[in-house]
Formats: structure tokens, C-alpha cells, sequence
């Protein structure tokens, strides 16, 4: 069951919650309560639900804007470097704070 799963994201939760308790009978401004979620919320939850299945949960909307240009590979070399290169610019700034919380650990 997706709504109580511990591994299932908080999001999805919420959304398998929702068409739950609408499977249950209840209220969008019920639900909303409960999931705490507003009730057009509810409404978009469960329209999708009823469109698409359990695959319309698991997916957010497309968002406006322009597209990512940094893929999430790319995104990770860059912190790796940056995190454990010691000629990267920013490890003047994160050694001597990560230098000095070292005993701490």
C-alpha cells in the first residue's frame, strides 16, 4: 500500500492518501484536512488518479521555464570536485569550517 510505505516518497504518499480516503467516500475539504492539502489540490489529485492510474501519481505536471542544461551526472562531478579537490576555489572556504568541526566527529 503506497500510503503507508516508508520508502515511497512523501509526496506520492500523499497523493495514494488522497484517493484513498476519496475511495473511502470522503470530502475534498475533508481530505484536504486530512492530507493536508488544500481541496483544489484534492480535486487535481484525484482527477489525475481517475485519468491516469497510480503511473498520473508518480508524475508531476511539466513546469514552465527553461529546461535544465546541467544534467544530474554532471550536477554530481561538480560537487564531488568541489567537495574533495584542494586546488577547487571554494575549498579555502569549506576547509578551515570543515577543519575546525573535526573534532566533533
Amino acid at each position: 500500500m503506497l500510503a503507508k510505505r516508508r520508502t515511497v516518497e512523501a509526496r506520492l504518499q500523499q497523493r495514494a492518501l488522497v484517493v484513498l480516503l476519496a475511495a473511502e467516500g470522503g470530502q475534498n475539504k475533508d481530505i484536504a484536512i486530512e492530507a493536508g492539502l488544500d481541496r483544489r489540490q484534492v480535486a487535481l489529485w484525484r482527477q489525475r488518479f481517475l485519468a491516469g492510474g497510480i503511473d498520473a501519481l508518480r508524475k508531476d505536471a511539466p513546469r514552465s521555464g527553461r529546461p535544465a542544461t546541467i544534467t544530474a551526472e554532471i550536477e554530481s562531478l561538480i560537487v564531488q570536485a568541489t567537495l574533495h579537490d584542494s586546488n577547487s576555489p571554494t575549498s579555502t572556504v569549506i576547509a578551515p569550517r570543515s577543519a575546525s568541526l573535526q573534532h566533533l566527529t
